[in-house]
This record gives C-alpha cells, structure tokens and sequence, in this order.
C-alpha cells in the first residue's frame, strides 16, 4: 500500500496591518476612537473639523453676505443699468466695475478664506480615506488572528490525544488517532507511513470495507457512491458492484485490481477525513472569526457596518476579498495596498458569515439625507447671494447657473453616498447641517452689525445735515 498524504489544515498568514497615518491621519484616528461608538465618532470628528475651519470659514461667509447686502444697497443703480444697458453686456460690466470700486464692493473677497478651508478638508478627508480601508483591514485582521487561534488552542488542548499534528506552520490530521480505533469496522488498518505526516492503509478484509463504505453513503456521503468514482470503477449502481468489480483482475484502462483498491481506500478515507476536520477543528475556527467579526464590526442606527455602503443590494461582509480594493491615498494618489487573502481562503474565513453576506447593509437612508440637506444647503446659500445673482450679470445668466447648481451639487452628493461608505455618507450628511446652520448665524450676525452701520451712518449724515 502506498503512503497517503493526510488532509491539510493551513492557519491563514497573520496581516500586518500595512495602513500609515501621518501626523494628521494619526489625530483624526484619535479622534474617532475617542468614543465607543464609530458613528458617533465620526460625528465628532465632523464637528472638530468644522471648528478647525471655522475662523476662513467665518470669513468667507461673513463677506459673501457683507457683499449681497452690499449689492442690495446698489439695487437700484443696477437695476436702473440692466435696464439701460440690456443688450449691451459688455457696456455694463464695465459699468457695474466701475460702482463696485466706488462702493468697496469685492466679489473675490470671499474666494481666499474658502480655498484655505477647501485645502484643509482634502488634506484630513485623504487621511480619513486610509482610516475606513484600515478600520476595515483590522475587521478582516482580527478574524484572521482568531482564526489561527482556535486551531492552535484545539492542538494545544488535545496534547494528549492530538487530532491534528503540527509540521511546520501546518496542521495534519493524525490518521491513526482519527481512523485506527476503527479497523475492526471498517476493514482497514493504519499504520504509520515513512514520514511523519504519511500514513499507510491496507484492506484487510474487503467485505468489511465495502459494508463500511455503504454505511458512509447510507449517512449521507454522497460522494463515496460508485458513479461519482468513473476514473477509478466503471459506472455502477450499488455498493455491491464494488467486490464485483474488483474480482476481475485487471481493468479496460490497464488498473491492477491492488492499485483499485489502493485509491478507493484514499479516496474514502481522504474524504471522510475532511469531514472530521470540518466537524472536529474548522468548525471551531469558523465560528471563532465570525464571533470577531461580529463583536468588531461597527454598526450604527440601521446600518449593519459603517465601512460598507448605506445600500440594500451591498452588504455588511463582501463577497470575495477582492471586492475591498484596499488601497492607501498618499495625497493625489492611491497606491493598492499588498495583503496575500486569496479569494479562496477568504470564503474559509467567512464561511459562518453567509447571512451577513446577503443581508442588506443599508436601506439609502444616508443617499436621501445627502440630497435633502445639499438641497437645504444651496436653499440658503441663494438666499444669501440672491442681489449677486440677480444683478451681478445683465440677462440673469448668474441667476440661471445657480438653478443650475441647486440641483447638480445635490446628486453629486447622491453619487458620493452612492459610491463611498455610510461613515463618508455620515460625514457629508452631518458637515452639510452643520454647514447650513453655520451659514444661518452668519448671516444673522453680519446682517445685525452691517444695519446697525448703516443706521449710524444715516444718523451721522441727518447730524451733518441739520448743523448746515
């Protein structure tokens, strides 16, 4: 009898988590973990950013409404040009410059202070970019570890009578503690093979072992029946047809009646030691990663994992692991992130996490939310600019742009939360809300100061008048 080379149970590789913080990645990283819940989070990390821009972001706001009550003091006189000059644009753009200089009105005053805070946002947002890829690689990291870990436990626990023997970094099923105990039943012996992970089976009695092998398919191993084994037997019904057939000699394809034998022992014994290592040690191991997943996976409020799209045809877990596409965005650029999971071993990996494969991740609430508040969000901004976009140009072409634009940034932000995680989504959402209410106190406090200017001014001027 030919030595058998035994079923092999391979530990995954440990991952070393590859991802790279710089000293911005590192505080934003901070800053989520400083609470318990990811989603709350990164509410906070929303609400520190926005305070870190706050002061350019003041002063964008604060001149952009300066400069609309600005041009609703000029109404009039622009009012008065766009009718004068109606089909003669180029006329009155050279007029309205020459106001805007006598009134101290600059339509770029607002630019600097937004392009600072626009600078600022892709710097944090690429490093809050690398954070969702790793949060998400540590996931997979961590069910990777406790993977490794049950099988080298269940070794460890079973010192005495070991299942498994470690060679290397690889664990083989040890044939003699899991079939010996059986000879009797089966028909078979096994004995220890020339190396230390062969083993060698002998037939001792083969109407014991074809009884055995009938017993395997009356339980349900389906794939020890005859018709299954054409490579080995010709086609054949019942388990019966095994001893006939082997009394024969020699087969049509030139097979020795002993080198029949020999591969249907390995071929049973190969299988039904399978089925011992998923039913003794895998099952162990699959569960262990699962439970990891499942204690490590943040949710929040309808969404099952935070670093997964807010969609009901995406899920908590892919499918394979080629779907994450883990890379690390270094400025501009993204660089695909090196770890060695097959597609393969990932399916081991999460072979206990089938519902969270096909569960739905979300259901497009946060997509909705983007919407509505950019809707809100550019509501209020052409409230804020409403005399700049109706006499800024003379055949409302500004106004008609900012129609435009009403709608364009709101599905924008739809294809980001379309495309980006449901923590991206949670950010867009919670920035615009904070952005529009920002907008809205600004716009109280600049308008209360620029009233009160000009209430003094006019008081100045009656003063003036009445000493004439």
């Amino acid at each position: 009898m030919s030595n058998f080379l035994s079923t092999v149970i391979t530990t995954f590789t440990s991952i070393d988590n590859p991802y790279t913080f710089n000293f911005i990645g590192k505080v934003v990283k901070w800053i989520i973990e400083l609470v318990p819940s990811m989603g709350l989070g990164i509410i906070i990390f929303t609400v520190v950013l926005k305070l870190i821009t706050l002061l350019p972001d003041y002063w964008s706001r604060a001149s952009m409404k300066k400069n609309n009550l600005k041009m609703e003091k000029m109404r009039p006189q622009l009012e008065k040009l766009q009718r004068q000059y109606q089909n003669q644009p180029q006329i009155y753009n050279e007029k309205i410059r020459a106001l805007y200089k006598k009134e101290n009105y600059s339509a770029v005053s607002s630019c600097l202070p937004t392009i600072i805070t626009l600078v600022i946002f892709i710097i944090v947002i690429n490093q809050f970019s690398n954070y969702s890829s790793y949060k998400n690689l540590s996931i997979i990291e961590g069910m990777v570890d406790s993977y490794n870990t049950a099988i080298t436990t269940y070794n460890d626990t079973h010192a005495d009578k070991p299942l498994v023997k470690k060679v290397g970094s690889e664990y083989y099923l040890d044939e003699i503690t899991a079939f010996g105990s059986i000879a009797d039943q089966t028909g078979v012996t096994v004995t220890q093979g020339a190396e230390e992970n062969q083993y060698e089976y002998q037939i001792t009695d083969f109407n014991k072992f074809a009884a055995y092998v009938k017993s395997l398919n009356d339980a349900g191993f389906t794939k020890v029946k005859v018709g299954e084994a054409q490579a080995i037997l010709p086609p054949a019904e019942g388990l019966s047809d095994y001893t006939i057939n082997l009394t024969g000699g020699h087969f049509a394809d030139g097979t020795t009646e002993a080198e029949a034998k020999r591969k249907i022992v390995e071929w049973v014994f190969e299988y039904k030691a399978t089925s011992i290592v998923e039913t003794e040690i895998l099952s162990l191991a699959r569960e262990a990663a699962a439970v990891s997943y499942r204690e490590n996976v943040p949710s929040f409020l309808w969404v099952k994992n935070i670093w997964a799209e807010d969609l009901p045809w995406k899920h908590p877990v892919k499918a394979t692991f080629s779907e994450y596409n883990f890379t690390e965005r270094k400025g501009c650029k993204s660089e695909k992130i090196n770890v060695n999971i097959s597609d393969e071993l990932y399916a081991e990996l999460t072979y206990n996490l089938q519902d969270e494969k096909n569960a739905p991740n979300g259901y497009m609430i946060l997509v909705v939310l983007s919407i509505g508040v950019m809707v809100l969000s550019q509501i209020v901004m052409n409230k804020t600019q409403k005399a700049q976009l109706d006499l800024q140009s003379v055949n409302g072409q500004a106004q008609q742009t900012s129609k435009m634009m009403t709608w364009m940034m709101p599905i924008m932000f739809g294809i980001f939360a379309f495309i980006y995680t449901a923590s991206f989504s949670l950010y867009m959402v919670v920035s615009s809300l904070l952005s529009t209410g920002t907008t809205l106190l600004i716009n109280k406090i600049v308008e209360k100061r620029f009233n009160k200017k000009a209430e003094e001014e006019a008081l100045a001027n009656d003063k003036r008048f009445r000493k004439k």
